[in-house]
Order: structure tokens, then sequence, then C-alpha cells
């Protein structure tokens, strides 16, 4: 199964496009951006993105001021430790 046809799988078992998705160094949260053009077997597409590095959202610190945001952002999938859909 390829990486992005698990994603989709997910989002409708869920019945949601937001996504929070862990990396060793990050917490991002976001919207899937299901796009066939621009979708690749190893990038998921975000939209709508909240980024924290991982040490502030333990410290629960990342709300104060360790919170950025962005408009898009791919995420290479290798990169990926764990993700839920919300």
């Amino acid at each position: 199964m390829e990486k992005t046809a698990f994603f989709k799988l997910a989002m409708d078992k869920s019945n949601s496009d937001r996504v929070v998705i862990l990396t060793n160094h990050y917490q991002i949260s976001g919207t899937v951006y299901d796009c066939e053009v621009c979708n690749n077997d190893s990038y998921v597409n975000l939209t709508n993105v909240t980024l924290c590095k991982f040490e502030d959202v333990y410290m629960n610190t990342c709300e104060e001021y360790g919170k950025t945001k962005y408009d898009w952002l791919n995420i290479n999938l290798d990169k990926v430790v764990a993700f839920s859909f919300v």
C-alpha cells in the first residue's frame, strides 16, 4: 500500500481532514490538502499549519511563544513518527 493511500484511508475512516503529525523534532497540525495533481507518494500536503518544536510541546510552552503558523507545508512522510486525525 502506498503511503498516501494510507493517509487517505485514515482520513476516510476518521471522517476528518485535520491531522496532528509528530516528527522527531516537531508537532505539526493542519488540514490535509487532497489534490490529485499535486500529491506525491513521498509527501503529505497541509494547509493552515501550526508548527511547534517538540521540546516546547513537552514543556507546555508552545502556546505561549513557540508556535509558528504557515499557510502551506509539505512534509516528507519518511520523517513522520506518528500521526492522528482529529
